[in-house]
């Protein structure tokens, strides 16, 4: 027998689902500021690794240019890379030391190399057209600018993300890599903006005062990004385990 509702009774409404819990995030973000300091050895190994990576592909190729960026990407790909692991491990596990670093950068050398070129060839044809329109000045050269200077900003912001995700899943790998990548990059673009805008700030203030802060920049740029993965991940687990949409921040 069918049943009806008694007058002067509502339906019930559906229940929200409860919003992610940050406890998680938080949890990640501890890991980081503690395992920074035990981690000191392996952080400065890896930061100095990157600036003589930089310094030699500035040797080789120097101002810049195309070819330049090509080189440094290739030349820097593999140590940033292994310092990206290294920055993971504290941000899962609270510290990380030189073994892990070596071994890190036996692995993931040849995928370093690969995923820095991704937004570096970009750059290099934004960096191209852009010297072709200075001689032409032909507004035909505009779209080819503003692609390419898009794909590599786009490419640069999810960088970390690739590197980090990568180096965690080694079966994820191409294509699916970077879709992933980015979709963390544009959920998150202000966690992901921090990495960028912590290089550009530390590079300003070797320029402007001493050379010696570089060593410096890599290893707070990669914890900088790792927490912002990390917290990333923690996020949309958190959102996921509660039936929720995952919010941007």
């Amino acid at each position: 027998m069918r049943r009806h509702a008694t007058a002067g009774t509502t339906p019930s409404a559906p229940v929200p689902p409860p919003a992610p819990s940050p406890a998680a995030e938080d949890d990640v973000l501890r890991r980081v500021l503690r395992g920074a300091w035990p981690s000191l050895p392996a952080l400065a190994v890896a930061g100095a690794a990157v600036c003589a990576a930089g310094t030699v592909a500035v040797l080789l190729a120097p101002g810049v240019t195309p070819v330049s960026v090509l080189v440094a990407a290739v030349l820097t790909g593999p140590w940033l890379a292994a310092l990206t692991a290294a920055a993971d491990r504290i941000a899962a596990d609270g510290e990380t030391g030189l073994r892990d670093w070596a071994r890190g950068l036996r692995a993931l050398w040849r995928f370093g190399a690969a995923q820095t070129l991704v937004p570096a060839v970009p750059a290099a044809a934004f960096l191209a057209a852009l010297s072709l329109w200075q001689q032409s000045q032909s507004p035909w050269l505009l779209p080819s600018l503003a692609a390419g200077g898009a794909c590599a900003v786009a490419g640069l912001l999810a960088l970390p993300a690739a590197l980090s995700l990568g180096a965690a899943r080694p079966v994820l790998r191409g294509r699916l890599l970077w879709i992933c990548a980015a979709h963390l990059a544009a959920r998150h673009p202000a966690r992901f903006l921090a990495a960028p805008s912590l290089a550009l700030l530390g590079l300003w203030a070797s320029l402007r005062w001493t050379a010696s802060l570089l060593l410096l920049v890599p290893p707070l740029v990669a914890l900088v990004a790792a927490a912002a993965t990390a917290t990333a991940l923690a996020h949309h687990a958190a959102a996921a385990a509660g039936g929720g949409e995952p919010d941007r921040g």
